[in-house]
């Protein structure tokens, strides 16, 4: 049930324990890694403007609790490391979260290969590029920035953290296993790519207006709030419409169009930004026409729709429906629903048993790019989003918790590595939708029991409901406002049991609330869906470059742009300033080195705390290289 193997490779038992294990599961990590601990330490104390003092206290109680850490004791059996190891290493095989549900799936590559080709064969969505286009894009980018920023709309601190990163979009598919032939569910993945940094921030600006309608709805709690109560008359019944292909079908032109009238209508606008409507819908323009991705080393281009994979797309889409959903229920000559619930692209609609079918041709009449598709009552119930609608015999309506048939009732397993407090939080998190969504006491005990068989499946112990049922029945203390006033940016630190805790309890002392980020876990290690970046295109990286000749001599450096550029940059004299320590070394040595010697150390995206690595592994390898040390953070002797 949690493994699907739709693969030739004969699965070991060892091989199916581990998949069954779920990708979220963290693996326990076979070393402390403190390099990531300092990096952390380090940018807490640079994010939070601590006093010197105070800083090297801190540091001081770091480096005694890293003296003393061990890596915690291995949550894996021998075999089951010697299956992940080798799962890992099959490139026969490709490993994926099914596109529903929390089943892994196994499939020949080769399969996985082919179904995505099927996928970019629709000329009707997608099309092939002859060339890159990111360069063309990044231009685009770069030069709308520089006229916002010379106009004094963008500070010269947002224009850096806007500006275009150096990914790719990648397209890779996640299987639907629910469906003859398992067919792939595109997704691009579109992090650090050129417009990422903007549609983040153009994201910010239009979140507040979404949702300012009676028909949206926030959740599924805010749902069951709105329905809960209504009684269907004797000649009423409910029905649900889903959008196909929502966002592939939304015609951009028209959503920009939308957005900026409702920008015009924003009194509150000029609190979050400097930016007029039209420098905003600029800036969307380009986010939700850069539609590119690259698979096997191809480009294509989505035709139509909002970019995939893009922040803003969701955002965009939401409001497109808001007029699309006016339009219809103010158009529909019949008895309108008299109530109408949307949550993106899923809608309940409580309606006159005699008007489904008209007013189902109706919606999709009203926009030529949107199409509904509609579920009908079943056994008296109807599902909608995860809740269950029951028509009671007085025509009232209970709700339940509902679970698609894909479901598979796997949660976080109680031996994987990752903090207590997450383990707890997963009962205590299901508790609440079952307290919040089911109406009745009888809905309520049905999914307590169903939850609390399913959660001892994936290991959790009696004594774990105990003390969530114990912590949510205690009374939370008063917040004290100037305790909260005082308190510290937070700081996110790898989770390893044992010295997690110790240093959470350092910084709690300096009033810098701690999170735990599990790490390692099963999809980190095997799956491997998109394409790999080569080494010479990777950025955001600290890296040693190592002379070919016979000669030690040693270099550390770190670059937010791909690898190769700035090797090209390492052998060539700098026309605008100071020459590279590299390069004067290969002209007064008359050496050379070559790329394949040339070793990424880390990766880190973000620019002070790539820095602080630099700076630790120049720290620990000495590198001869490096002028005055030639770094931008100074690592404290402590």
């Amino acid at each position: 049930l949690w493994v699907k193997n739709l693969s030739d490779r004969e699965l070991t038992e060892p091989e199916k324990d581990v998949l069954a294990k779920g990708l979220n599961f963290a693996v326990a990590p076979r070393y402390v890694p403190v390099v990531d601990f300092i990096t952390a330490t380090e940018s807490s104390i640079h994010n939070n403007k601590i006093p010197v003092d105070e800083a090297e206290n801190i540091r001081l109680k770091v480096s005694a609790a890293l003296a003393n850490a061990k890596a915690p004791p291995s949550n894996l059996s021998l075999q089951e490391r010697r299956a992940l190891t080798s799962l890992a290493k099959d490139s026969s095989v490709t490993i994926l979260p099914a596109d529903k549900g929390r089943c892994t799936v196994v499939l020949n590559t080769s399969d996985y290969h082919a179904k995505v080709s099927t996928l970019l064969n629709d000329s009707d969505t997608y099309e092939q590029l002859k060339r890159d286009p990111t360069s063309n894009y990044k231009k685009k980018v770069i030069d709308c920035l520089q006229h916002l920023e010379k106009e004094k709309v963008i500070s010269p601190a947002l224009y850096r953290r806007l500006y275009p990163g150096e990914a790719t979009p990648c397209l890779y598919g996640l299987p639907k296993i629910h469906k003859e032939g398992a067919p792939l569910r595109p997704i691009v993945s579109s992090i650090n790519c050129v417009t990422y940094n903007i549609a983040k921030y153009v994201a910010n600006i239009l979140a507040p207006l979404v949702g300012n309608t009676v028909h949206h709805i926030q959740n599924s709690i805010d749902f069951v709030k709105k329905v809960k109560e209504l009684k269907l008359e004797i000649d009423d019944t409910m029905v649900s419409y889903d959008v196909t292909s929502l966002f592939t079908c939304i015609p951009t032109a028209e959503a920009i169009d939308t957005v900026r009238k409702r920008l015009k209508q924003d009194t509150t606008l000029s609190s979050r930004t400097k930016l007029t409507p039209e420098q905003v819908c600029s800036l969307l323009d380009l986010c939700l026409n850069t539609t590119y991705f690259k698979h096997k080393d191809v480009f294509y281009r989505q035709k139509h729709g909002c970019a995939m994979g893009s922040p803003v797309s969701p955002i965009v889409a939401n409001l497109y429906m808001e007029e699309v959903e006016k339009k219809a229920l103010d158009t529909f000559k019949g008895t309108t629903p008299s109530h109408w619930f949307r949550y993106v692209d899923d809608t309940w609609v409580k309606i006159k048993e005699r008007e489904v079918p008209a007013f189902t041709k109706h919606i999709n009449s009203v926009d030529k790019n949107i199409t509904f598709t509609r579920e009908d009552v079943k056994d008296s119930k109807l599902a909608f989003l995860d809740c269950a609608i029951v028509i009671k015999e007085g025509r009232d309506l209970d709700i339940e918790v509902y679970r698609k048939p894909t479901h598979t009732d796997q949660y976080l397993l109680f031996d994987s590595h990752h903090p207590l407090e997450h383990k707890l939080g997963v009962i205590r998190t299901l508790h609440h939708r079952a307290e919040t969504v089911a109406s009745n006491a009888e809905a309520k005990e049905k999914e307590y029991k169903h939850l609390k068989g399913a959660l001892k499946t994936c290991g959790y112990p009696d004594w774990a409901f105990i003390k969530t049922k114990s912590k949510t029945n205690r009374k939370t203390k008063p917040t004290n406002r100037r305790e909260e006033h005082s308190r510290r940016n937070n700081i996110v630190i790898p989770y390893v049991a044992g010295t997690s805790e110790k240093l959470r309890r350092i910084f709690n002392k300096h009033r810098i609330p701690v999170f735990f980020k599990p790490s390692n876990t099963l999809r980190q290690k095997l799956v491997h869906s998109k394409d790999p970046t080569p080494k010479h295109m990777k950025s955001n990286v600290v890296y040693a470059v190592q002379c070919s000749e016979e000669c030690s001599d040693l270099y550390i450096g770190e670059t937010k742009q791909p690898l190769c550029k700035r090797m090209a940059q390492h052998r060539r004299a700098n026309s605008s300033g100071q020459d590279s320590a590299v390069y004067l070394h290969l002209k007064e040595k008359g050496h050379s080195f070559e790329d394949s010697n040339v070793h990424i150390l880390d990766r880190e995206d973000r620019w002070f705390e790539r820095g602080v690595k630099e700076a630790i592994y120049a720290n620990l390898e000495k590198p001869s290289l490096n002028r005055g040390g030639g770094l931008r953070h100074r690592l404290s002797p402590t």
